[in-house]
């Protein structure tokens, strides 16, 4: 869509995660941190959420959201490049080529990237083999020798041209390939993360090459294989469509540029549309929890095979449920040590001081920073249970408190670690860290004072 509108992705993908977040406020099931906050005020003793009672104030907060955003856009949204962006257009095919220095030819000796054959529009040297040994790492001072074998990027009329020379030797002109340049993403279940792109010989295993990496406010390109992976990054990957999308399957990859294809199957739509409007209508009713009801919908698109058991058990993220799961437990903890009742009192002394909206607005601001900080799910699942035995300690009615913390802990914006959504676009996007401060700064201030307004309207504070 940016491409078709003549605009850097920049300027879309930003706002793009912010509506989602904002969105996701409207109903009990648009994020799962909702769901987590609903499970622990239960266990707490509190009535279970209706599937669409958060719905009248997250409704106004996403169109006061999206407002802010048409303002911030013009003014603030930064204009930057994607890793593939910077390597200019990408209408000319390209191909790997593997070339060998001959005997006698005269580019021995001289470093690989200074010579002059391949340093010619469209073409790009990506490696130099001695033997069994990729020689990338000692880039740009390795000196070439008889027998080397350099691996190249380039069009096709270059790739004509170097059959002509003297210079080098084409290995198989049958083995030269169509290539395909990739952004992928690397998410939390990605199983490069923690190594060395050294250590994954991804040449050897897939025929791929990492060509840079883009982390934070740079675009690494040079000691490539000494880089560890982190969650977040973003690598640009070079190779033959069929290698990246094996890799992108075999690691966990989210392939941005050529996102996973699978089969519509259209037939099945309606029987999927009408188990959806099935769960939000009985959920609306109060026939039965949403977590029944969810579940019940699942088995019904297993019986009928609109969706197979591995596919079901490809949506399911392994880290997140050891995270909440974990944290559940640390929440139990501090329950049952009496860590909770020993920060009430800590904090009741100053909060009694304050009025009932004071104390809803500090819950809330204090919420949102731990939540830019660290993951949404797990401050959710401590900071709840605390919420309410603060509304018990002050004699406050804990509902309101309970949305406020619902809220705080998905609606963040300051950082590319606030919300998955803002991981996801941080790399693609070609973002610098104080690109989302800027912006998320004054959305988070302007969606929480709206928040905070509307809690005591649709719940009261006073305990009833």
């Amino acid at each position: 869509l940016a491409h078709s509108m003549s605009l850097s992705p920049s300027k879309l993908l930003m706002p793009l995660s912010y509506v989602t977040v904002l969105a996701g406020m409207i109903s009990m099931i648009g994020t799962s941190t909702n769901l987590l906050v609903d499970g622990v005020a239960r266990e707490n003793g509190l009535a279970p959420f209706g599937l669409l009672e958060i719905a009248p104030v997250g409704i106004i907060m996403t169109l006061v959201g999206v407002a802010l955003l048409f303002v911030l856009m013009p003014l603030l949204m930064p204009d930057r490049e994607s890793m593939v962006d910077m390597l200019g257009p990408r209408k000319t095919m390209k191909f790997f080529t593997e070339v060998v220095v001959p005997e006698a030819s005269p580019l021995i000796g001289q470093k690989v990237m200074e010579v002059a054959l391949f340093r010619r529009d469209g073409m790009r040297v990506i490696d130099v083999l001695r033997g069994d040994e990729s020689l990338r790492r000692q880039f740009p001072d390795v000196a070439l020798a008889e027998g080397d074998r350099v691996v190249l990027r380039t069009e096709m009329r270059e790739l004509l041209g170097l059959k002509d020379s003297n210079h080098v030797t084409l290995v198989d002109r049958v083995s030269s390939k169509s290539t395909t340049t990739v952004e992928a993403l690397i998410s939390p279940d990605c199983a490069l993360v923690g190594r060395s792109l050294g250590s994954l010989r991804l040449r050897r295993r897939y025929g791929v090459y990492p060509l840079a990496v883009h982390r934070r406010n740079q675009n690494v390109g040079r000691q490539l294989d000494e880089v560890v992976v982190r969650v977040g990054d973003t690598l640009l990957l070079e190779g033959e469509a069929e290698d990246i999308r094996r890799l992108a399957a075999d690691v966990d990859l989210v392939d941005i540029a050529h996102p996973v294809e699978r089969p519509y199957k259209r037939e099945r739509a309606p029987l999927v549309l009408a188990v959806l409007g099935a769960i939000v209508l009985f959920s609306s009713l109060e026939v039965a929890p949403i977590q029944i009801l969810a579940m019940l919908g699942v088995v019904t698109l297993l019986v009928t095979r609109t969706i197979t058991p591995e596919e079901a058990y490809e949506t399911v993220n392994a880290s997140l449920m050891a995270l909440i799961f974990a944290m559940l437990i640390v929440g139990v903890a501090l329950d049952e040590s009496g860590a909770v009742e020993m920060l009430v009192e800590w904090v009741s002394p100053t909060l009694l001081l304050m009025s009932p909206f004071w104390v809803l607005v500090s819950l809330y601001f204090f919420t949102q920073i731990l939540t830019e900080l660290l993951s949404n799910n797990a401050v959710a699942v401590v900071v709840t249970p605390v919420a309410i035995a603060l509304a018990h300690s002050l004699g406050l009615d804990p509902r309101p408190l309970v949305v406020a913390v619902m809220f705080a802990a998905s609606v963040a914006f300051a950082t590319p670690i606030g919300y998955q959504t803002n991981t996801l676009v941080y790399g693609p996007g070609g973002y610098r860290f104080s690109d989302f401060m800027r912006i998320g700064i004054p959305l988070n201030l302007v969606t929480g004072i709206t928040v905070c307004l509307l809690i005591p309207i649709f719940w009261p504070l006073a305990a009833g």
